[in-house]
């Protein structure tokens, strides 16, 4: 016969009750729950000052390269789905390393730029099924 081990020993009868009842506390800790969006956004912003900022600026401003903020950007991809902003980062981004950037890193910088500039997103997390789900509004 196997025997208890001294620690569940000493709980069971500390807590008699515990053996009727279930364990005192919950044997995994409860999740919290973060907003998809919130978590996207701020791995895109994290991505977009590793891999971006050096040329279009910490705060979008453009530095060496385009800002990717301002009326001129708005005004373009205003009228275009997030589609279009996710393919050309993916397709050209960063300019002396393309194509480093993972799939998720691509979406999450995607739907950063768009949140700054106040641009239509889809509702929760911008994935590849979401890209073409949103109208622009001209």
């Amino acid at each position: 016969m196997r025997r208890a081990p001294p620690l569940l020993l000493l709980s069971l009868l500390a807590f008699p009750g515990t053996v009727a009842t279930g364990p005192p506390f919950p044997t995994t800790p409860p999740a919290v729950p973060t907003p998809a969006p919130a978590g996207q956004l701020q791995r895109g912003e994290t991505t977009y000052v590793l891999a971006c900022a050096i040329c279009h600026g910490d705060r979008l401003e453009g530095v060496s390269a385009p800002e990717l903020d301002g009326a001129a950007f708005r005004a373009l991809y205003r009228t275009l789905p997030p589609r279009a902003l996710h393919d050309l980062i993916r397709d050209t981004m960063p300019e002396d390393r393309r194509g480093t950037l993972s799939p998720q890193e691509v979406l999450d910088v995607t739907a950063y730029l768009l949140h700054e500039n106040g641009l239509p997103r889809p509702q929760g997390e911008l994935n590849a099924e979401t890209l073409d789900h949103v109208t622009p509004t001209p």
